[in-house]
């Protein structure tokens, strides 16, 4: 085979497997899913010159693309990315290229580690998170951070003063748009606790969808300084329900 046919033929499949994983863990972004497309070109071509990287590069290529399409995400999303893309490419086949293994083994060891670490990821999901997500773009001044959000029918925070909902970020998701005043403490109850989050109010929201977008309802913006349960980084309120 050509290193062109090889090189059309890995950039084919990974484009499915990482459109299919990205829009499970509804991350999906034509932008990024093709840069990570070709980023693992880039590496697929690494074992055409040099056959000897095909170990290294069947373990970096998935690490290397989750990190792209997950951007800055905590290090446990990019973990089960990794390991989802990893589980589906053994799926396919690709654990004869990980380990020695008789031929015998290889199909029933595909299929069982990919299911296991497919189901692993499906278990640690919020329950309906992929049909009950958003994504959201905000700005505070000439800064904006985009980012998807599960939108939580529990979630009945308010600020007190203006009665607004609130949607929960983690930390990372904001801290590029953080702004230096205006902050208002609120107070939450749960069944792990009670506690206390910082809010701001971003300038502007909107909700997009493909290259479209539209403004989103009044907000503030909790800041939670610990992960948030599950996979979800952020939490929006009821009123979203009507956007995803």
């Amino acid at each position: 085979m050509t290193i062109e046919g090889f090189l059309a033929i890995n950039l084919t499949a990974d484009f499915m497997l990482l459109a299919v994983v990205s829009r499970a863990f509804g991350l999906f972004s034509w932008r990024r899913v093709l840069a990570a497309d070709a980023a693992c070109g880039v590496l697929a071509i690494l074992v055409g010159v040099q056959p000897t990287t095909g170990p290294f590069v069947a373990w970096a290529s998935p690490a290397l693309a989750a990190l792209i399409i997950t951007r800055r995400g905590a290090p446990k999303q990019w973990a089960l990315f990794t390991l989802t893309l990893l589980g589906h490419a053994l799926l396919c086949g690709g654990i004869a290229r990980l380990l020695p293994l008789a031929p015998a083994l290889t199909a029933p060891l595909c299929l069982g580690t990919g299911a296991l670490l497919t189901l692993l990821v499906s278990a640690g999901r919020p329950p309906g998170s992929r049909d009950w997500q958003v994504t959201l773009c905000l700005r505070v001044g000439s800064r904006s951070a985009s980012f998807p959000a599960l939108v939580d029918t529990g979630n009945r925070l308010r600020e007190p003063l203006s009665g607004l909902p609130v949607l929960i970020a983690e930390a990372p998701l904001v801290r590029d748009i953080l702004p230096q005043t205006g902050y208002r403490t609120l107070g939450f109850g749960a069944l792990g606790g009670e506690g206390r989050m910082a809010c701001f109010r971003p300038d502007a929201l909107w909700i997009v969808s493909g290259r479209k977008r539209r403004r989103g309802p009044d907000i503030w913006v909790a800041v939670s300084p610990t992960p948030l349960p599950g996979l979800c980084q952020a939490l929006a309120p009821p009123e979203f329900a009507s956007y995803y």
